[in-house]
Order: C-alpha cells, then structure tokens, then sequence
C-alpha cells in the first residue's frame, strides 16, 4: 500500500499520457476521414455532372434530327432536314467545327504539363478539362458525321477520335483507381505497435529498406512494363509476408492477451497493406505513365488526320459559311 502510494503520480501521469496520445490519434484519425468524404463526394458529384451533362446533350441533338438520323441514305437526300443535319450542311458542318475546336483546346493540357513550374492552376483542374471537352467535342464530331462514314478519310478519322476517347477514359479511370499509401495510417500502426512491443517501428523500416519495390525504367515501352508486372506481384506478396514475420518476432508480441492483442493485430495489418500497397502504387504510377504516353501519341496522329480532313472537305465545296 505504502508502494502505491508513493509511486501513483507517476503511474496517474502514465495513465493520462496514453489516454492524451490515444485521442490525439483518434482526433487524427477522424480529421483525415473527414477531410476525404468531402472530396470523395465532389468527385462524385462532378461525374454524375458531366455524364447528366453528356447524356442531356446527347438527348437534345439526338431529338433535333431523330427521323433524319434513323432514315437510310437514299431517303435523307429527300428529307427536310438534309440541307441542314448532313455533314457538310449549316447545322451539321457547325457540330463538326465546334467539336474541332473543342478537340485542339483539349491538347492545351499537354502543354499545361510541360509549364508545371508555372501557377496556371492545378494539374487535376486541367485534366478535368481536358476529359470534360474531348467528351464533349467527340460527341458534336459524332453527330456532325450524321452516323454515316462513307468515306476512307471519314473512317480513318471516326477511328482516331474513337480509340483517342476509349484510351484517354480507360487512363482517366485507372488513374483514379490507383491506391495511394497512407504515410500517416502507417505512422499511427506503427506507434500503436511501439506501445504495446517496443522496437516493431525500428524492425519495420528495416525491413521495407531492404525489400525495396522493382522499379522500372520510366522511358521503357508499356509492353515492357507490363511484363514487369508478375515481378511487382512477388513484390507485394514477399514484401507483406516479410513486414507480418518482423512485427510477430518481436519479443513481446508472443505475450500479448485479449484487447490489446486485437489492436496489436489490427495495427499489424495496417503496416501490411501499406507494404503492398506501396508496390501496387509504383507498379500502377509506371503503367499509367507509359499508358499516358500511348494515349499521346494517338491524340498526336488524330491532330495530324484532322487537318487532311478539313483540307479534303474544304475542296470538295463543303465550307460552311463561307461557301461562295
């Protein structure tokens, strides 16, 4: 009794530190997940803007030329709507122009990632941009073609724009898709960790800096990265089987019950998918970056068909308005 009472300011202190660290942790832990919902639901917001967008035009051009569009090619040189809808006509010509446009502004992100020392906004505000006007002109180029390609030039460049689109979502996407470590989820595990068997931190750093991540070279084609791909597989498998028997070998781990040998677990698989997911970010960051590269080089050869399109056009008579 005596003991305890000489010795309970320091145990008191003790007891208040672990509770003050533990809801600095907690505090932590709720200000990140508070800060992702809301950008979690903008981003959501902002697709289901764009495809509502999308799809209300779509609907209003759809609907302007609905019995012109559904006729076959005979029967549209007599309908109303030919002079005006065909693809070389007021209506129809003007969809091609503006989509045109829209089309050559989109490239202006090429160049906003070649100025990224520049304040010209966010990179992420531009890549908005850049989907939101290639769907938006690649739809008006649909329509400005009436749904017919009767001509080599004509297929060659619906194909262009078609794979540019496909590549340029698919890229998009997956981007979007690709995890990102938490550096502070890890830091949380590993303190937690510390606590209750000291020198797991220690074993655990040492361990990801000798099992680093197989990079690839960035200039490699995407072939080559692909075939990378089994190895970063390995990686991610070895990598959390390494982090799981480091954290366990740590003396104190065998004698942990109950409660505390729960958060001992839960922190242990927090430090394991950082591990893997580590992996899994450099592995998909250098698949996407050459994807990116191939969808450039598309956007590229589209940019060099487009003005063979319009020089064709414009000498067969179809000028729009400044037609003689």
């Amino acid at each position: 009794m005596a003991l305890l009472c000489e010795y309970w300011p320091f145990w008191y202190a003790a007891i208040l530190t672990q509770r003050r660290v533990g809801t600095r942790r907690l505090r932590g832990i709720v200000s990140r997940q508070a800060q992702r919902r809301p950008q979690g639901r903008r981003k959501r917001t902002a697709v289901l803007f764009v495809v509502l967008l999308l799809l209300a035009l779509a609907y209003v051009l759809w609907d302007l030329g609905e019995d012109f569009y559904l006729s076959d090619l005979e029967a549209r040189v007599e309908h109303s709507a030919y002079e005006t809808l065909r693809p070389g006509g007021l209506v129809g010509h003007g969809y091609g122009i503006i989509g045109t446009l829209l089309i050559l502004a989109n490239l202006l992100y090429l160049a906003r990632r070649r100025l990224a020392r520049f304040s010209l906004g966010s990179m992420a505000t531009w890549l908005n941009l850049h989907v939101f006007t290639g769907l938006i002109g690649s739809l008006l180029i649909l329509f400005h073609s009436a749904f017919q390609f009767r001509t080599p030039i004509a297929v060659v460049t619906a194909g262009s724009l078609g794979v540019v689109v496909v590549t340029g979502i698919a890229g998009r996407y997956l981007y979007a898709l690709t995890p990102r470590p938490d550096r502070a989820a890890l830091e949380e595990a590993l303190a937690s960790l510390d606590e209750l068997a000291p020198g797991c931190s220690a074993r655990v750093y040492q361990a990801l800096a000798i099992h680093k991540v197989t990079q690839v070279d960035t200039h490699r084609w995407l072939l080559a990265k692909l075939a990378a791909v089994p190895k970063w597989v390995r990686d991610a498998r070895s990598r959390g089987f390494l982090v799981s028997y480091v954290i366990e070998d740590v003396p104190m781990a065998g004698v942990l019950e109950g409660p505390e040998r729960r958060r001992f677990r839960k922190a242990k698989r927090t430090v394991r998918k950082y591990a893997t997911r580590e992996v899994v970010a450099v592995g998909a960051s250098s698949l996407l970056q050459s994807w990116r590269g191939f969808h450039r080089l598309l956007a590229l050869i589209l940019v060099l068909i487009v003005p063979i399109h319009i020089a064709v056009a414009w000498i067969y008579g179809y000028r729009w308005i400044f037609s003689e």
